[in-house]
């Protein structure tokens, strides 16, 4: 009978004599889901809604009764969930409605171990065709195996599940661990021993601000001084070409007061508070280009998308510009500028620490901290929890929060001496070295965790898994079932007769009285249809001459072979063997 392959040996690469192969859409029908929007959801219904990335709500109806598969096919392509109850599944999915021959969770574990995601073909927005699915060549196992496939996948699905939990629990601790040695070295407990041993040579941190105000009035004079010649140069050339510009005199940032520091913790002694304003040189937006602007060869323009957690720069995908010397000398990014996205994924930081000509896009804060200042100092503070809350809890607008430079100054700093940034820095580098290490660890051993469910998943549906039982009826009996139940459900249409007679019902013949006329080999196909039964036949008629094949071949009345895809039929007779 089509699609039922009865194997006959049993190699390293083949499956027990007992199981069948078949193509997919042999078996399952992939039906659409149906479009159920969000506002329509009664939300507090007792039926789950699932979409192509699992259950997203709940609805007082069902699209679908019983047991079934969820299939994803709009978005998570290929993502396979299951459904013990009546469920709702929405129109970017399939749902999957499993023959009752059929473990729902054999059939669940197969969907999964086929990774359906590779038949995307789409562009744009990816997409699953089910006659792709259809056309794949699956492998079935007697039904006793299943239950004991599947009761074997879990057992050992449910020990990998301890483990990945066990990890997960070790990945949050460590998450945990990394604040809180951030918080310990912002409050100067992390360099307190060595603070204490360096301590005479030490300046404050007060005392470190009043350098950075000195060197700032004396870096002030100086543009002053050469501004003073640059203006005298252009009287004596007769005014010619624009009068040079004024320099800015220097902000003079006034200290944190006790009202900005009420609420905030007791800094060691050689310590003080101070914002963004004290330390910077200056802060600027990126300018505004538009993606029309972009070239193969350029200076690099730097958006939040090139900004990682890490604090590096990713120059993989940063595009590139044509840009005056003038403007370029106005945005250039020199080795250690402090980068903060200020829109979307707000309060990201790097430091840009290569030797590129870059420039900061429009939706990055670009900020030169003073000399004295550790930028990775700060870069790690601003990671802190402490900073991140401060960042969302001061962006502005709802959809898309923002970030600007005043609010950015409005968080209190902690600020030891250079020496100190320095040490500090050098101690987070070291402890995040080795928590590193252990998140890759971990990281590598998830992955070690799926590839090993795909190997469990491998094993059972080729058979290895579990040992075959040689008492299990054949899974081609099982197919035969699932066909013909099949057939009985695609029954044609009958038109309508003009005679008045009633059509006279067909007769079923036993099987065993048409092989026994036969006294030959006898298709299947070719043996049913002598019976009487066709395509279109009363399914109580298919099923009864399928429970008379089972019960001869039990009974070792008959001889079943397989020739191509068909099985043949033949009384047994005694003087044969």
């Amino acid at each position: 009978m089509n699609g039922a392959n009865h194997h006959t040996n049993n190699t390293e690469n083949d499956f027990a004599n007992s199981w069948a192969s078949a193509k997919l859409g042999d078996i399952f029908d992939l039906e659409y889901g149906k479009a159920l929007r969000k506002s329509d959801r009664s939300g507090s219904g007792q039926y789950p809604v699932f979409g192509s990335s699992g259950m997203i709500g709940y609805h007082n109806e069902y699209l679908v009764e019983g047991a079934a598969l969820i299939v994803g096919r709009k978005g998570s392509v290929g993502e396979i969930f299951i459904s013990e109850q009546n469920f709702w599944a929405i129109d970017t999915t399939y749902f999957v409605r499993v023959p009752g021959e059929i473990n729902v969770r054999f059939a669940y574990y197969l969907f999964i171990f086929l990774n359906l995601a590779k038949l995307d073909k789409s562009t744009a927005i990816p997409g699953l065709n089910r006659n792709d699915v259809y056309e794949l060549n699956i492998q079935i196992s007697p039904r006793n195996e299943q239950d004991r496939i599947v009761a074997k996948i879990e057992e050992l699905f449910s020990e990998l599940d301890k483990g990945v939990e066990y990890l997960r629990t070790a990945q949050a601790q460590l998450k945990v661990y990394r604040q809180s040695v951030m918080k310990y070295a912002f409050e100067g407990k992390l360099t307190e021993e060595w603070r204490e041993a360096h301590a005479d040579p030490l300046e404050t941190a007060n005392q470190l601000l009043e350098r950075i105000q000195q060197e700032r009035e004396n870096r002030y004079q100086q543009q002053l001084n050469e501004w003073e010649e640059a203006v005298k140069a252009w009287e004596e050339n007769g005014k010619e070409g624009k009068k040079p510009s004024k320099p800015k005199e220097p902000e003079i940032v006034p200290p944190l007061t006790e009202r900005d520091t009420v609420n905030l913790l007791e800094l060691p002694e050689s310590w003080t508070w101070i914002s963004l304003a004290h330390i910077k040189e200056f802060s600027m937006y990126g300018p505004r280009f538009s993606s029309k602007d972009y070239v193969d060869e350029g200076v690099a323009i730097l958006r939040t998308t090139d900004v990682s957690d890490s604090g590096k720069v990713d120059w993989k995908n940063s595009p590139k510009l044509l840009i005056s010397d003038d403007e370029y000398e106005k945005y250039k990014l020199l080795e250690g500028d402090l980068l903060i996205t200020r829109t979307g994924s707000i309060g990201t930081i790097s430091v840009f620490n290569d030797d590129r000509k870059a420039i900061a896009g429009a939706f990055l804060i670009h900020y030169r901290l003073v000399t004295h200042i550790n930028s990775w100092f700060i870069f790690y503070f601003l990671k802190s929890q402490r900073a991140q809350n401060h960042f969302y809890e001061n962006s502005t607008g709802s959809g898309r929060p923002n970030l600007n430079v005043p609010n950015i100054e409005l968080l209190a700093i902690p600020l030891p001496s250079s020496e100190e940034q320095n040490k500090i820095v050098q101690m987070l580098e070291e402890k995040n070295s080795v928590l590193d290490s252990f998140e890759a660890t971990i990281g590598e051993t998830l992955k070690k965790v799926n590839v090993l469910r795909q190997s469990i998943l491998k094993k059972a549906f080729s058979g290895h898994l579990i040992a075959q039982d040689p008492n299990d009826e054949p899974a081609s009996i099982l197919l035969e079932w699932i066909r013909a139940e099949r057939l009985a459900e695609l029954k044609p249409t009958r038109k309508i007769s003009n005679s008045r007679k009633k059509p006279r019902k067909k007769e079923v013949v036993d099987l065993i009285s048409v092989l026994e006329s036969a006294d030959s080999w006898l298709s299947a196909q070719d043996a049913f249809r002598e019976c009487g039964v066709s395509d279109g036949a009363e399914t109580d008629m298919i099923e009864k001459l399928f429970v008379e094949l089972r019960d001869l071949e039990k009974e070792d009345r008959i001889e079943v072979e397989r020739r191509g895809d068909e099985e043949w039929l033949r009384i047994r007779s005694t003087g044969r063997s």
